[in-house]
């Protein structure tokens, strides 16, 4: 137990220290702003306030954690912490920078409601962000700087004790398109042929033609192969399902499939199935809750998790969507075109609504990594892929958080784009599981 002196409390104040202390570190804590009981007491001790009171781990605090509303803060100076990049500075104290309220800062995402400068699919980019900036966005330096506080304190308690959390590997499967070329309709097919005629693409002429006729196996449609790898290497997946319309930037199949949605339920009797809502229903409300429905009719039960289709989300609109269609779990948060950790944790968090000042029952999973970001955005090949994987794995190791990938179904399909990937998947969970 640690005993935390603060001139008063506040609810910014209460979530922080909660996520470091008890999400974290593994400890309780409570608050007093009874002076004269921070400094009688025996309890390990962290003095939070102007006041140096002589006892304690002393932290001066940023006033962001007193503020009520997202006025835009003032950064300051960036500085070094025992070799880490920290902001809201502070002169005085025993850790020269306002830990928590940097924290609080990252994991609510507060930069984000003051982004203008979205991406032509309305999403905040990374190029914008205080961890780009800093260098850090490939570590999770919010868990960082709590085992470096962790440390402190055990230099000053060492009879403190805390009980971290474990490790988890995470591999999750978005399934935007389970066929390539099956089950688009018979003009969809005929024009599809015609085009790859005219451009004499023979091969993939004569791959779609046997797909469409049944001769074949859709390269896209490799549940099997997922099932089997799973059960082999003893790895629970979670998987997230597209079930909306046909559109732009949505499935490229027109009419649904018997097969798909029975092979769906099979997947859903050994994993976690939960639904990838498509493009339009992002900030649409009604939409999303159509589709959450649907994806409940074909597995006859509830669905609590969701991720976001092309990662497209704001801040609090969609977040307050989910809760408001129940869902408890989201696994959105990270950047389409840069791998890392977006909110600067591995560790799943609660979402707090900074515009009601309340935090929530939805809980956010950090994803550190994606398939197309590698291949497309940083033209890695597989074994380029693979080290860095391993590499952010192994920092995710080192503070007992959760470390998510995101793949698609489309990328293990061992076509031109995606040639070797599917070995170096399975070489990924063999090594980080």
């Amino acid at each position: 137990m640690i005993i935390v002196f603060a001139h008063k409390k506040s609810s910014r104040l209460v979530y922080i220290f909660s996520r470091i202390f008890k999400d974290i570190l593994g400890v309780e804590f409570f608050f007093s702003t009874n002076k004269q009981e921070f400094i009688n007491s025996q309890l390990p001790s962290i003095n939070y306030s102007t006041e140096d009171l002589n006892k304690g781990i002393w932290i001066v605090p940023h006033s962001l954690l007193y503020n009520i509303g997202i006025e835009k803060t003032e950064i300051g100076n960036i500085i070094l912490w025992k070799n880490m990049p920290a902001f809201f500075s502070q002169e005085k104290g025993d850790i020269p920078f306002d830990l928590f309220a940097a924290a609080f800062y990252l994991i609510t995402r507060y930069e984000e409601y003051h982004s203008v400068t979205l991406d032509n699919h309305g999403r905040y980019q990374y190029t914008n962000s205080i961890l780009n900036k800093m260098g850090c966005i490939e570590e999770p330096i919010v868990d960082q700087w709590a085992y470096a506080l962790k440390t402190e304190l055990l230099k000053a308690y060492p009879e403190c004790k805390f009980l971290p959390r474990s490790f988890r590997f995470i591999p999750t499967i978005d399934i935007d398109h389970p066929y390539l070329y099956r089950n688009k309709g018979f003009a969809l097919n005929v024009l599809c042929l015609t085009k790859d005629l005219i451009k004499m693409d023979f091969s993939i002429f004569r791959e779609r033609l046997l797909t469409i006729l049944h001769l074949k196996e859709d390269i896209y449609f490799n549940f099997e192969f997922l099932l089997q790898l799973y059960q082999d290497l003893g790895v629970k997946g979670l998987f997230f399902v597209h079930v909306g319309p046909y559109g732009k930037f949505d499935r490229r199949y027109i009419y649904a499939s018997k097969r798909y949605r029975k092979m769906l339920r099979r997947i859903a009797g050994k994993h976690e199935v939960n639904i990838h809502p498509s493009y339009i229903a992002a900030f649409n409300n009604l939409q999303f809750c159509e589709e959450k429905m649907e994806l409940e009719r074909i597995l006859n039960r509830r669905i609590e998790a969701s991720r976001q289709h092309f990662l497209r989300f704001r801040f609090p609109e969609t977040f307050r969507q989910l809760l408001n269609a129940d869902i408890s779990d989201d696994y959105s948060v990270l950047y389409s075109n840069q791998y890392g950790f977006r909110a600067g944790t591995s560790i799943p968090f609660t979402f707090y609504d900074l515009e009601k000042e309340q935090e929530t029952s939805l809980i956010i999973h950090p994803t550190a990594v994606m398939d197309v970001t590698l291949n497309r955005d940083f033209n890695m090949n597989p074994q380029e892929a693979l080290e860095k994987i391993k590499e952010l794995a192994t920092k995710v190791k080192a503070v007992n958080g959760d470390f998510i990938t995101l793949f698609h179904n489309s990328s293990l399909a061992e076509d031109c784009f995606w040639k070797g990937w599917r070995n170096m998947y399975i070489k990924m969970i063999e090594q980080i599981k």
